[in-house]
């Protein structure tokens, strides 16, 4: 039975529309961390890794970059986001005041823990993780202070249930990476 161009047009657009939601829905699987990674391939392993993280903490923020080194309290309060895809940690202290967000994330792609960051102090950046190594979490990537662009690392490690610490360092173009800070986190 012959068709309409009508009726061909409306079949086509139906059809890509079809198309265009599969490629949506397949990507919004593989952005959560559902998609398995490929067979004899080692990385960050499922979001469930950054678990830790969940709750409410009060931490010892020690920052060495000071002639004397001053530890301060910041509270840092992780939720799980988006349906569970994401963990999103508030971060506030008071003297001096600060607040600050932490997203961390996985790229079931690439088989990595990611994370972006950004507080009121003017410090932003994006890092990522192959995952647990030697009972340390180590995200790596370029961020931008106050005082330029600089490579970071946090490096985490699980002392128990309750607590854990972040050590955090940069690195300035051409210079060797400096540790600046020591945090030690308690579960509320």
């Amino acid at each position: 039975m012959p068709t309409t161009p009508s009726t061909r047009f409306r079949r086509r657009v139906l059809a890509a529309l079809a198309g265009a939601l599969a490629l949506v829905s397949a990507g919004s699987v593989t952005a959560w961390g559902q998609q398995a990674a490929p067979e004899g391939r080692t990385g960050a392993g499922p979001i469930t890794g950054l678990d830790f993280l969940l709750g409410d903490f009060s931490c010892a923020y020690t920052d060495l970059t000071l002639a004397e080194p001053v530890t301060v309290n910041v509270d840092w309060k992780t939720e799980k986001t988006l349906g569970g895809a994401f963990y999103e940690m508030d971060l506030i202290g008071t003297t001096p005041a600060f607040e600050g967000r932490w997203v961390f994330g996985r790229n079931a792609i690439d088989n990595e823990f990611t994370s972006f960051y950004w507080d009121t102090w003017g410090n932003t950046g994006t890092a990522s993780s192959h995952g647990w190594k030697n009972g340390m979490l180590r995200f790596q990537g370029p961020y931008v202070t106050p005082a330029g662009h600089v490579d970071s690392k946090d490096e985490f490690r699980i002392v128990d249930g309750d607590r854990f610490t972040d050590d955090a360092f940069i690195r300035f173009p051409g210079e060797s990476w400096k540790a600046i800070s020591h945090v030690d986190c308690r579960r509320n």
